[in-house]
């Protein structure tokens, strides 16, 4: 009989019993699983840590971008704050918030002006089970970006005096080719006339028929000065501003079609703003301008030929004869004369150049002699910086305008035509006969320098915002100038036909006499002139339209 048992056939097969291997199997599993436990815990471990430090150095960030200037120190405080001891480095540059540029490159180190800062953080990370396996140490490193929000919307050249009578008419109608004739109440009504940048914005999109889009993509177009105008009446109407509104449809009237250009980049900058989505009331935007601003540099920037000739002899009283010529300079592209920005933001006038040429009847030993004064004017850019913005917890923010005023050179001489409106040089300026009469001729040149090259901080707080306050540098009296140094300059020549030699002291004191009354008519004509272009003999006016603190905020 045959018998089968499990036993007799594991014998045959040669298996032994191995019951013990079991256990050291088990714990080599055990081992290895404790392992990957410890190592998976300290993953966690670290990760958690990463995201604790990615926090802090958020927050630093953020307290850097609020403070640019003083980034280490706030990022520095922040982290010690926060109960992180690590080491850091920042890197100051330009953020631009605009959707069209991929999120990696809208952070530019080192580009100036700064606006935002880029803060990296390194610390050892904390190990626990895997130090028992391993000698090797871990760094976490993380990165964070953030950008400061304080915005300011400032202007140069902008001055709200009262009107001469007829000479805005003139300027402005001499600026846009056309006959105009609004009264002194209309000008200080336009003056007065407030227009919100991002409705002003928002009605010339409409007027171009964008309707979609950005306010760079409205801005970085070119309009019709019958446009801006338009776009300015839109806004006074639907704000209720009925005077100006009338004012600006009368001034359409009266011009025609206006279809000369208006470069729109160089009239307004909308800044880090100009992203924006064309609608979008963003905070920033809702600063004012005056719509005798908007026309007056509307005007300006629309005149092709830039140059404009008038008669202005009814303007002064006692003078026979008052011409003038006017050149106006391309502004610089990108730099307009009004623009929302940050610090380093930087606002411009245009280079102007004034030809006046009055004749006055002669008093004393000139008697019945006709004198004639040439007055030539040549007035560089005006510009504002932007220096900073302070917005110190609990109290009231403030702006900081770097201003320094247009430098003036002024003569008495002639310049010739073709050199006067050629602003790649400095035209020459030559001896200029002022009196020529067959008993008496008299040849003069005088030169004055008027304005600086240092700037001036003029200080806006909230008051001066709302007021419309404009803050300006020193003045000058050009012309008293001009004479006062000409009657002691060596390059007066008194001269009688014939004789060639010096004429009596009571001839030099005809010639003072004669011009002494007009002066200051003169004087006050040439600052009329220039504040109707924006712009100002030794001075530059500037206004902060609206202030914004927003702090540091995350980008990227």
């Amino acid at each position: 009989m045959f018998t089968f048992s499990l036993k007799t056939l594991s014998d045959r097969l040669g298996l032994r019993d191995d019951r013990g291997s079991m256990a050291i199997m088990s714990a080599a599993f055990i081992t290895v699983g404790l392992g990957v436990a410890a190592i998976a815990v300290d993953a966690g471990a670290l990760f958690t840590e990463r995201r604790t430090l990615q926090g802090a150095t958020d927050l630093a960030a953020i307290a850097a971008a609020s403070n640019i200037d003083r980034a280490e120190a706030a990022v520095n405080a922040t982290l010690q704050a926060n109960g992180v001891t690590a080491s850091f480095s920042i890197e100051r540059g330009q953020y631009a918030p605009d959707a069209k540029i991929p999120v990696n490159e809208r952070f530019k180190p080192g580009v100036a002006p700064y606006n935002a800062v880029r803060v990296n953080v390194v610390k050892p990370g904390q190990l626990y089970f895997a130090r028992s396996f391993t000698d090797k140490t871990f760094e976490i490193g993380v990165t964070s970006t953030a950008a400061n929000a304080a915005l300011a919307a400032f202007s140069i050249g902008s001055r709200l005096l009262a009107v001469r009578d007829g000479i805005a008419n003139k300027i402005l109608g001499g600026l846009t080719g056309s006959e105009i004739s609004l009264s002194v109440m209309d000008y200080e009504g336009l003056a007065k006339a407030d227009i919100k940048l991002a409705q002003f914005t928002d009605a010339l999109a409409s007027r171009l028929n964008i309707t979609a889009g950005t306010y760079d993509d409205v801005l970085n177009s070119s309009a019709s000065l019958g446009n801006v105008i338009n776009a300015a009446a839109d806004v006074t109407e639907k704000s209720g501003q009925t005077s100006a509104t009338a004012t600006l449809k009368s001034f359409l009237t009266q011009s025609g079609s206006l279809t000369q250009t208006v470069p729109l980049d160089a009239l307004i900058n909308a800044g880090p703003l100009g992203s924006t989505a064309i609608g979008d009331p963003a905070p920033g935007l809702d600063a004012t301008l005056s719509a005798l601003d908007i026309v007056s540099a509307a005007a300006v920037l629309a005149n092709g030929t830039r140059q404009v000739q008038l008669d202005l002899t009814a303007s002064v009283p006692g003078v026979a004869s008052l011409k003038l010529d006017l050149a106006i300079g391309e502004p610089p592209q990108k730099s307009a004369s009004t623009a929302v920005g940050q610090p380093s933001a930087r606002v411009r006038t245009a280079q102007t150049r004034l030809r006046l040429t009055a004749e006055v009847g002669g008093v004393g030993a000139l008697a019945g002699i006709k004198v004639r004064l040439p007055l030539y004017l040549d007035l560089a850019y005006g510009e504002a910086r932007l220096a900073s913005i302070d917005c110190a917890a609990g109290g009231e923010p403030r702006a900081v305008v770097a201003a320094r005023s247009g430098v003036a050179e002024l003569w008495i001489g002639n310049v010739n035509d073709s050199a006067f409106t050629d602003f790649s040089g400095k035209p020459s300026v030559t001896l200029a006969s002022l009196v020529s009469a067959p008993l008496v001729r008299i040849d003069g040149q005088a030169h004055v320098d008027v304005g600086s090259t240092s700037e001036t901080m003029l200080e806006f707080d909230n008051a001066d915002v709302a007021n419309g306050t404009i803050k300006r540098t020193s003045t000058q009296n050009p012309a008293e100038s001009l004479v006062t140094s000409l009657l002691a300059d060596a390059d007066l020549k008194v001269r009688l036909p014939g004789l060639g030699i010096a004429a009596p002291g009571a001839v030099t004191k005809a010639l003072a006499d004669t011009l002494a009354p007009v002066l200051k008519p003169i004087d006050a004509l040439l600052t009329d002139l220039l504040a109707t272009l924006g712009v100002h003999l030794g001075e530059a006016d500037v206004r902060v339209h609206g202030i914004r603190c927003g702090g540091g905020a995350l980008a990227g």
